[in-house]
């Protein structure tokens, strides 16, 4: 099972995973889903793309060192004209600015400075579970990459902690039952109700 061991290179595959299952997800929004209601509290489909994009976007200005400032000043007015589109370039974008980082360096996040492979687990594990919010409002296919899964489960696992002192970012997480599958349980620690 992969863990904080598994080599930087396969932690970008992930990352290409994760954004593949989020981006298999869009292409299957028609035009009435966008104001579907998603787990994500007060989040609907069109809120969802939009956070993923603008996280996208934001990725390849943090990892090229800049200001707090400029890395927020992206929002999700960026997706208004055309989602899916906005969404195809900055997936792309933060895809190819992760495969282009120092990955043994650090990144700044607000007041937090981070090993760049953190914020690349961080992004991949953002993506897997908003891959599953966009299924869950559909109404399609909610099952999510296995190795992505198996990956992120044991990442987080080490970090409930961490989480649960952010309730401005994570959803409490729910107990798992004993038996309860890998999707499930990272589900769970994200908060997720199935």
């Amino acid at each position: 099972m992969l863990g904080d061991g598994t080599a930087d290179t396969v932690w970008l595959r992930l990352h290409q995973l994760a954004a593949a299952e989020v981006d298999y997800r869009i292409r299957q929004i028609l035009p009435e889903y966008w104001e579907a209601s998603t787990p994500c509290a007060e989040w609907d489909i069109y809120e969802v793309v939009a956070h993923c994009v603008v996280e996208n976007l934001r990725a390849p200005l943090i990892l090229q060192g800049a200001s707090f400032e400029e890395v927020m000043s992206i929002d999700k007015e960026v997706v208004v004209e055309d989602p899916e589109m906005a969404w195809e370039v900055s997936w792309r974008n933060a895809v190819t600015a992760f495969s282009e980082a120092d990955l043994e360096a650090t990144v700044t996040l607000g007041q937090q400075v981070l090993p760049t492979i953190e914020f690349l687990q961080i992004r991949t594990c953002d993506l897997v579970i908003h891959a599953w919010d966009l299924a869950a409002g559909l109404g399609i296919d909610e099952r999510l990459d296995e190795e992505v899964v198996a990956a992120a489960l044991v990442w987080c696992q080490g970090r409930r902690k961490q989480m649960a002192q952010m309730p401005e970012l994570f959803d409490p997480p729910i107990a798992s039952t004993l038996d309860a599958d890998p999707q499930t349980r990272l589900l769970e620690i994200f908060g997720r109700e199935l």
